[in-house]
């Protein structure tokens, strides 16, 4: 094997697939992290499945350049790294022969630390928290969506229900069923338009949500009432990374207010961030502080839940966290691709502690660091 010693590197690779005429992926991301990279002393470069050769000494990845001020991509023999970031793009393309093969190469070499090997499902993440005594009261009533029954079950106990896809980002797929005075009102959110039905016959109901969750997975989840800011829905937006020492900690927290008429506070489906501290403070006053650190140790909890649960390393992970008005917390999803934060300051820590955790790796044995309380 030819991984170099870290004292000579280390080599740190964002793995992704090939694509177009180089790879996929956020590009905008990567040039961020290696220039990150370069302010750190830490060689970073793109990895991808065709880069992985016979000869186990060197791989073909993509290293970052620029002419006449614009970055351009050069295809590069370098070591093989240390540590592997993975940031496959998306499911459909994590699950193609082509990156499991590679990926279970990249997990039988002993002496490489690959984390983050694979997007979460939000039922298995589910599950996972409601195992925990400690845990499972954050969590909203969930079942998975099997048939009439399941539905008429759910709407029995929750006048608010949403319906999601168990392998979706962004809110894209979303339902949210509501029952007022014997109507039921169904948002259908898809990617670029929200679509509404109305009813007043169960049967109808359950044709068309057959209809629309054909070919996905869904979870059904009661509805949760959320604390409000500017008359807007909000919940919060973690980010859990572990530092230098590989030990969780909390990045940082941003707002993301619900757009108006919407289903789900995602900035892609018209929501907005605001300030973790102003809005906490302006809606929760005197208990802000309090929520606000209920609010950390609750994520560093669910963060080292899930880590073990999964049995493989991770590095970092968003999640999506409600508030109700009584000031209660509900753990609504965890994200193992974390999208791009948009609060600078956030963004700037989130590339350093990557690459802080990336050298920490570098420098252990292959071993998955408890989470401090």
């Amino acid at each position: 094997m030819g991984v170099l010693p870290a004292e000579k590197g280390p080599y740190v690779a964002i793995f992704t697939s090939d694509g177009g005429s180089s790879f996929r992926g956020n590009h905008q991301n990567f040039i961020d992290l290696i220039m990150m990279g370069k302010k750190m002393g830490i060689k970073v470069f793109v990895l991808t499945p065709s880069g992985l050769q016979i000869d186990p000494s060197s791989v073909i990845g993509y290293t970052l350049t620029f002419v006449r001020g614009k970055p351009r991509w050069k295809k590069t023999e370098l070591p093989f790294p240390q540590v592997i970031y993975n940031r496959i793009p998306n499911r459909q393309v994590e699950q193609s022969d082509e990156v499991q093969s590679a990926l279970a190469r990249l997990k039988s070499i002993p002496e490489i630390h690959l984390f983050n090997p694979h997007f979460f499902d939000k039922w298995t993440i589910y599950q996972h928290l409601r195992s925990d005594k400690h845990l499972r009261s954050y969590l909203p009533d969930s079942i998975l969506l099997h048939d009439l029954t399941s539905l008429k079950l759910m709407l029995f106990k929750y006048p608010i229900l949403y319906l999601k896809p168990i392998h979706s980002k962004a809110g894209i797929g979303m339902i949210r069923i509501t029952l007022n005075n014997k109507e039921y009102e169904i948002i259908y959110q898809q990617k670029n338009q929200k679509k509404k039905y109305y009813f007043t016959s169960f049967q109808k109901v359950w044709s068309l949500i057959q209809k629309l969750c054909e070919s996905n997975t869904y979870l059904i989840q009661q509805g949760i009432t959320l604390a409000q800011y500017h008359n807007k829905f909000f919940d919060v937006r973690v980010l859990v990374q572990k530092d230098a020492k590989g030990i969780w900690d909390i990045t940082g927290m941003g707002i993301r207010l619900a757009g108006r008429n919407a289903i789900s506070t995602h900035v892609p489906m018209g929501g907005s961030i605001e300030n973790f501290d102003v809005v906490i403070k302006k809606v929760f006053g005197s208990r802000s502080t309090e929520i606000a650190n209920h609010l950390k140790k609750a994520s560093l909890s669910f963060a080292k839940a899930i880590e073990e649960k999964e049995d493989t390393n991770l590095g970092e992970m968003s999640m999506d966290i409600g508030i109700d008005k009584k000031g209660n917390l509900w753990f609504f999803e965890a994200n193992a691709k974390p999208m791009k934060f948009d609060e600078p300051e956030i963004r700037s820590l989130s590339l350093q502690k990557i690459l802080e955790y990336s050298r920490f790796l570098s420098l252990t044995k292959n071993s998955v660091p408890e989470v401090k309380n």
